[in-house]
């Protein structure tokens, strides 16, 4: 038989610590004179390629849980891993195959995305091409229709905001070679370097790495899956901070991996998935969904963070996680991978510079 009182005391009790966790999370968004980012990894709402495999409602209830989190920073990122597109396959349009997925999400899904609080995204990923030139533009239209800023890799789109005076630039990388790569690096260096000259705070967004469960460790080293070069994930971030930038993260290998504090500078080397639909594992660790909130001063430099952990749950989207194991799953790599520098951890979810 099933208790009831002892089911209602449970629920209750993670109310009341989601309640709780967010009045921290809440006073961190506003509790400095500099400026704060809720960031998150993957993002994909659900594809009617090669079948229909969408949500009900648009999407409107993915972000049911988070979307208060979400809203709480001054800029508000997550890597939409697809494409909003309502055509079909054409011109520089990827082929499906065995270990190559294709999405394809219709474009009046892009309300949902904008009603959740992001107000800008990376369009640097391995599947912004899905559906070639076409599907990238129909994305770009979607966003901007919903007053959301995005960078691309060859776009050259650079997002744009001022925060009670301080300005702040944000750019997207990934691995393939050419312009923004971290293959390639060189001219995202110099390209760095010359935002630097007219904003306060760079921000640099990365895809990089290799994928799945066994990819959540971090080393400097150059990563390859499956035939292609992800990168030095350390060694671009190291040098995109000597170069000028404020903070890095890094998205990917569809788990989470470990932050590190360099010369002052926060670097989280990935935020795993937060929402993906179909198509994408969420089983164990690649279930994992971490909201991540920084706080930077005026200068750029990190003051603290906050992870608030969720779990994706197919068609319900990402729910609230009490026991909090995104944030103990990325702490305790941290800590594995970079002894020397890993971030100050706190309990229930806050880090500090050491």
């Amino acid at each position: 038989m099933i208790d009831i009182d002892n089911v209602l005391t449970k629920a209750r009790m993670k109310s009341f610590i989601f309640a709780v966790s967010f009045i921290v999370f809440s006073s961190l968004a506003h509790a400095q004179s500099g400026i704060s980012i809720t960031a998150v990894g993957d993002i994909m709402m659900g594809t009617d390629f090669p079948t229909d495999r969408l949500p009900s409602d648009k999407g409107g209830s993915l972000f049911k849980y988070s979307a208060e989190r979400i809203s709480a920073g001054d800029i508000r990122f997550g890597n939409f891993e697809g494409t909003f597109f309502d055509g079909n396959r054409g011109a520089g349009s990827k082929s499906p195959g065995p270990n190559r997925y294709i999405f394809r999400t219709p474009t009046d899904f892009g309300p949902a995305l904008a009603a959740a609080g992001f107000n800008v995204v990376s369009l640097a990923n391995n599947h912004a091409m899905d559906f070639g030139s076409q599907g990238l533009g129909a994305t770009k239209a979607t966003l901007t229709k919903n007053q959301i800023q995005f960078s691309s890799k060859n776009g050259g789109e650079v997002a744009q905001f001022n925060v009670r005076g301080i300005r702040v630039a944000l750019i997207a990388t990934d691995f393939y070679n050419g312009a923004r790569s971290i293959t390639t690096p060189q001219t995202t260096y110099l390209e760095i370097a010359e935002l630097k000259k007219t904003y306060d705070i760079v921000i640099v967004s990365c895809h990089a790495g290799r994928e799945g469960a066994g990819a959540e460790r971090t080393r400097d080293v150059a990563e390859i899956f499956s035939g292609e070069n992800r990168g030095n994930s350390v060694e671009f971030s190291r040098k995109a901070i000597d170069a000028g930038a404020s903070l890095i993260i890094m998205h990917g290998p569809h788990v989470p991996r470990g932050y590190e504090v360099y010369k002052g500078h926060l670097i989280a080397y990935s935020l795993g998935n937060f929402l993906t639909e179909a198509g994408i594992s969420v089983t164990g660790i690649s279930g994992l969904a971490p909201l991540l909130q920084v706080n930077l001063d005026a200068q750029g430099k990190f003051v603290r963070g906050y992870v608030t952990s969720f779990r994706q749950v197919r068609d319900k989207g990402t729910v609230y996680d009490s026991s909090q194991a995104a944030y103990t799953f990325m702490k305790d790599l941290s800590l594995r991978d970079f002894p020397g520098s890993a971030p100050r951890f706190e309990k229930d979810g806050l880090f500090y510079p050491q």
